[in-house]
This record gives structure tokens, sequence and C-alpha cells, in this order.
């Protein structure tokens, strides 16, 4: 009677390492062939990281300074719009006049030493300026002076 009782325990065995050699075969095949990944926590856990990226890059790319924009336009239609990056900052400028249009740009972004440049804008164009930052700054100030261009 012992033997019958341990012939049925090991049949119970038998069919339990049967069944995990199986298993590791199927999932073997699931990672050679390619398969779909069928365990759904899986699924949550990676969109739940992709949600997470996809909210946190804005944030990473955001402008962590001020821009003060001084114009002196003297009564030209000019359209100045700032667009503020972490490395960088782009003065984008829109001539809506008749006649050419020349800018002087000043941008100061202490500690970094003062930048000057000269834009020249087509009537009903626009120009954008880019002024990289060399250091980290917490506040810049661009000076904006525009004047009909001398044909």
């Amino acid at each position: 009677m012992i033997s019958v009782g341990f012939a049925s325990l090991w049949r119970f065995m038998e069919e339990m390492d049967h069944g995990s050699l199986r298993l590791r075969d199927v999932e073997r095949a699931r990672v050679v062939h390619g398969a779909a990944d069928r365990r759904p926590g899986r699924l949550i856990g990676a969109a739940i990281a992709l949600v997470s990226i996809v909210l946190v890059a804005p944030a990473a790319l955001a402008q962590t300074y001020t821009v003060e924009v001084n114009p002196t336009l003297n009564d030209l239609d000019v359209k100045i719009e700032t667009v503020a990056m972490t490395g960088m900052l782009v003065v984008k400028l829109t001539n809506d006049t008749d006649q050419k249009v020349r800018c002087k740009l000043r941008y100061d972004a202490s500690p970094q030493t003062p930048y000057r440049s000269i834009v020249n804008i087509d009537p009903g164009e626009t120009e954008q300026n880019v002024f990289n930052a060399q250091r980290k700054w917490f506040a810049v100030a661009v000076e904006v002076e525009c004047e009909a261009a001398k044909p």
C-alpha cells in the first residue's frame, strides 16, 4: 500500500515537471519568434513609462529664465516674437511694412558678455536671430532697434 501512495505522488511529480518543461518551451518560443507578450502587467508598465517620458520631456526643455524685450521700432510695423529654449534664445522678426528694415539686436544675459547682431528684413518676410548660451542664464534682456534700411 505504501508503494501505491508513492506511485501516485511520483506520477503527479512527473506531470508537474512535464508541464514546467512545456511552459519553458512556450516562453522560449515567444522570445525566439517574437510573439506578443500576453502578460498585461508588462504592457501597462511600458505604457506608464512612455506617458511619463512624454509628460516630463517638455518640462526638461522648458525655459528656465525670463526674457525682457525692449523695442525701439521708430513707427515701423515690425512684429517681435521670442522662442526661449534651454540652451538658446531665438528672436523672430516679421516686417509688415512696404520697405526693407534693418534691426540691431543687443542681448544682455549676465554673466555672459553682451552680444550684438544686425538683421536685414525684406518687406513681408520673417527673419530669425539665434543667441546661444555659453553659461547658465537667469534673465535675458534684448534691445531691438529697427529703422528703415537705406537703399
